[in-house]
């Protein structure tokens, strides 16, 4: 049985968008991963539609942290 790494992945990619100001392209995801970037796309978009992160179509597009932190009361 192939094991399914999408979870330890998907926490990789947050982490590594976390401290960024700027958009980080799909290319630039997939090549951390050693993966495409059509299946990281794919893998965002489930957390794009989950509310966690941002993304911006273009030249200069890619993605961002939706949500930063959780406040604590």
């Amino acid at each position: 049985m192939r094991a399914d790494f999408r979870l330890a992945r998907m926490l990789h990619v947050l982490v590594h968008i976390h401290g960024r100001t700027e958009t980080t392209s799909s290319e630039e995801l997939a090549e951390m991963l050693g993966t495409n970037p059509v299946l990281v796309r794919r893998m965002m978009g489930g957390l794009r539609n989950a509310g966690y992160v941002r993304s911006t179509a273009g030249r200069n597009g890619g993605w961002m942290l939706a949500v930063v932190s959780a406040s604590r009361s």
